[in-house]
């Protein structure tokens, strides 16, 4: 089980091919980082992630595309998932203090099983404002707990309330 926990929600959805006909149109992870690459000041960009995020809302899903450019400079960019429309982007002075969770730091600092489901979700809330700090979707049987970029848990990040 995981440390903090929260039922599983039916507004929660996870997006595969054969459960939703507008996981099919989703354009691809390798769209998603052509797109944030024209963005780039330099030819030299790297992708360093493209992660798809999805929306706990009504929003689309989107890629987060982390680019790196010389000198430790970078660029970050949401990427409409179904669209292929730029959603917002920023460049980043310092791409290292724009490190995000992986996978498995957000499992231990959880203490859910290794083999939990994982993925990156956002929507406006008290855990997260900015679509460019999505958190760690974490499930364990029927037990729920939501990590932001900072390993904060949270049980449920939609609840109303001050941020």
């Amino acid at each position: 089980m995981c440390a903090a926990t929260a039922p599983s929600s039916p507004r929660c959805t996870t997006w595969s091919a054969g459960s939703s006909d507008a996981a099919a149109a989703l354009i691809t992870q390798a769209e998603a980082a052509a797109r944030a690459l024209a963005l780039a000041r330099t030819n030299g960009a790297a992708i360093l992630t493209t992660d798809l995020v999805e929306r706990l809302d009504a929003g689309n899903a989107y890629f987060l595309v982390i680019l790196a450019e010389a000198e430790g400079a970078g660029l970050i960019a949401a990427v409409d998932a179904v669209t292929g429309e730029m959603i917002s982007s920023a460049r980043l002075e310092r791409i290292e203090r724009h490190r995000l969770p992986g996978k498995a730091e957000a499992i231990e600092r959880a203490a859910c099983p290794g083999d939990a489901t994982a993925r990156r979700v956002w929507a406006p809330s008290r855990a997260s404002r900015s679509p460019f700090y999505p958190l760690w979707e974490l499930t364990a049987g029927n037990e729920r707990v939501y990590v932001d970029m900072s390993g904060k848990l949270w049980p449920a990040p939609l609840e109303s309330g001050r941020g």
